[in-house]
């Protein structure tokens, strides 16, 4: 049984209904009238009397074999032609149905007339853009070297700012650190020359070669700081479990006495420098060993995260936030007094006998400061402490000379 399509005779769309053969079969009103002839002129005709040749084309190639194979078709754009040979651009939608054991293909458009002429509009509107674009190219090239212009001097700044604390710290060092052993070598020795009769000259040789030990000492430790400065990064993938496990066997041999419970969870692979890496965190767990608060037992935990930061310092009102590699570092031991959590990054800086050196920490600082990252210690008495190492998160997949280098 036929369906009853009197409906679309009078519809605001083209209607056609064709066999598989190209046939037609039925036609509305305003197929006719768009196309110039009259309903029984169409009715029997083949679809490719009212096809341009493009569109015969892809009748044969794409249209016919898409209904065949999924029995609808959608947003396809056709061109039709009228009795008199002119074009009708048409937006088409397509059905094929099996009526009574025949296969019946229906199409349904409307005429898009203004089609090519808002397709003129986008393509002037693109070139407007693209020409604005070019246009304002020199800009666009300014404010990006604007940026780096903004990155390097906040990052000359920050050597300036850095360089002018060594100095101080240099200073403190030369005029003081130094300067205390070699006063006390002078008396030493005046009293080595003067020595009375009955005086011991072992006592005195002993606290020449305690000074001189000392000297040794502040001596060795500037080296090292001297190195760090002077030594350009060689950057490498740092896994910090394997760097950590033969830190802990360093560390092992040097407290032979002392249970280190050193955990760690989570941790990121990173570029740095492996060899500062490693000094800095033998440094590290140095000192949670020698602070700490049980006689032969101390744990420590290393975790990771990633956290964003603003990479202008310096500068007021400028932001440019990338990703950090944020490393802690927490104890179980004696802690300090947070008051001193600036000191003791500054160079021979003691808060007790078990400082050691006092130049740790500030080797430490600087090889955070070598890789543009930063290092802060948190601490109470009596509840261990915290060091947080911030390092630019370097991808390991990176060209090296995509990264970052030292200033």
């Amino acid at each position: 049984m036929q369906p009853d399509l009197s409906y679309l005779d009078k519809a605001p769309c083209i209607y056609i209904s064709a066999k598989d053969d190209g046939t037609i079969v039925d036609v509305n009103e305003n197929t006719c009238t768009t196309l110039g002839y009259t309903k029984e002129q169409l009715l029997s005709a083949k679809l490719d009397s009212i096809f341009t040749l493009a569109t015969r084309i892809f009748q044969q190639t794409h249209l016919f074999p898409l209904l065949k194979m999924q029995s609808t078709a959608a947003e396809l754009f056709i061109t039709l032609q009228t009795k008199g040979n002119d074009h009708v651009p048409v937006l088409l939608n397509a059905e094929r149905k099996i009526i009574n054991e025949a296969a019946v293909n229906t199409y349904i458009g409307i005429v898009v007339l203004n089609r090519k002429k808002f397709e003129d509009e986008l393509v002037a509107a693109k070139k407007a853009a693209e020409s604005a674009l070019h246009e304002n190219s020199a800009l666009i090239q300014a404010k990006e070297e604007l940026q780096a212009h903004a990155e390097q001097l906040d990052q000359q700044m920050q050597v300036v700012n850095k360089q002018n604390e060594e100095l101080k710290q240099f200073n403190r060092v030369v005029t003081h650190d130094l300067q205390e052993p070699l006063r006390k070598l002078s008396v030493f020795t005046n009293m080595l020359q003067e020595k009375k009769e009955g005086e011991s000259d072992k006592v005195i040789l002993q606290k020449i070669l305690n000074v001189s030990a000392k000297m040794r000492s502040i001596v060795s430790g500037l080296q090292q700081y001297v190195w760090l400065t002077e030594t350009q990064k060689k950057l490498d993938e740092v896994h910090l479990d394997k760097l950590l496990l033969i830190t802990l066997q360093q560390l092992k041999k040097t407290y032979p006495g002392v249970d280190i419970n050193l955990e760690w969870d989570g941790l990121i692979p990173f570029l740095a420098d492996h060899e500062q890496v490693s000094l800095l965190f033998y440094h590290l767990l140095s000192n949670s060993i020698r602070f700490r608060k049980e006689e032969n037992k101390v744990n420590v935990l290393v975790s990771n995260t990633i956290s964003s930061r603003n990479k202008f310092e310096n500068i007021p009102g400028r932001y440019f936030y990338t990703d950090y590699l944020k490393l802690k570092i927490k104890d179980d031991g004696m802690g300090f007094d947070p008051q001193y959590s600036e000191q003791v990054f500054e160079l021979f800086k003691r808060l007790s006998a078990k400082s050691g050196h006092g130049i740790g920490l500030s080797l430490c600082k600087k090889i955070a400061d070598n890789h543009n990252g930063k290092i802060s210690i948190f601490s109470k008495e009596g509840e261990g402490t915290t060091v947080t190492v911030l390092l630019p998160l370097l991808n390991v997949e990176a060209k090296k000379k995509e990264i970052l280098q030292p200033v």
